[in-house]
């Protein structure tokens, strides 16, 4: 059973989607499947990133599985191409995080689970969360791909930054939002399982993300700009 304030936020969050979107069909022409915020099968049509991920396991097995949780590399910002436009990665961090109770009724939510991906810009605005992991992993395909040696430079900006390490407030902060980010995307789609059809059904309150807690970091990287 739907508590008031649940009904308000469900009500109110299809309403503010309904009226940006047009408000935005004014303006422009939108491809069909940038209308939709939901996920959609083609969001997960992740084969050419599995087939990259199954020979990079193949071949660096024993260093994945003796890596602790927590690791991090820096990247620099790049131009990404897609079907309709090209994006500039702003600084930012792409984080890893894995929910710790797996907890399987949050497959109906994400295909991934227990994994989320999100993108934040330095400024904390969660550009991409885990509703959009395929542009989340083309960046990183795009910034990662093929780099073998550390940015020296960037690396002495984030470690002057940080003072080494020491300081890690400002991530700490984006790492806070980017959970906050995902925790409010799952609520939303959460809520609109109610609106697929007749056997649309909330996810179990104990299923549920909500906190800090639910969370470990698997890995994050830094992106930065020259």
């Amino acid at each position: 059973i739907l508590k008031s304030a649940q009904i308000e936020e469900l009500v109110s969050d299809e309403l503010n989607y309904r009226n940006s979107q047009l408000l935005r069909l004014k303006d422009e022409i939108l491809d069909l499947e940038d209308m939709d915020e939901t996920i959609s099968l083609t969001d997960f049509t992740l084969d050419d990133f599995r087939l990259e991920l199954s020979d990079f396991i193949a071949n660096n097995k024993k260093s994945l599985e003796d890596s602790p949780l927590g690791m991090y590399a820096i990247g620099k910002c790049k131009a990404v191409p897609d079907s309709t436009k090209t994006e500039i990665i702003t600084p930012g961090v792409i984080f890893c995080l894995a929910q710790k109770k797996n907890d399987a009724e949050n497959n109906k939510i994400n295909p991934l689970n227990p994994y989320y991906l999100v993108y934040i810009r330095d400024n904390g605005e969660a550009r991409y969360t885990y509703t959009h992991s395929k542009q989340i992993l083309e960046m990183f395909r795009q910034i990662c791909q093929g780099e073998n040696t550390a940015y020296e430079n960037l690396c002495a900006l984030f470690n002057a930054e940080t003072d080494n390490g020491k300081g890690m407030t400002k991530y700490s902060a984006l790492l806070k939002k980017a959970v906050e980010a995902t925790i409010q995307a799952a609520g939303k789609k959460g809520n609109l399982n109610l609106l697929s059809g007749r056997g649309g059904l909330l996810i179990p309150q104990t299923a549920q993300l909500s906190a800090m807690d639910d969370f470990e970091l698997v890995t994050w990287l830094v992106i930065k700009q020259e």
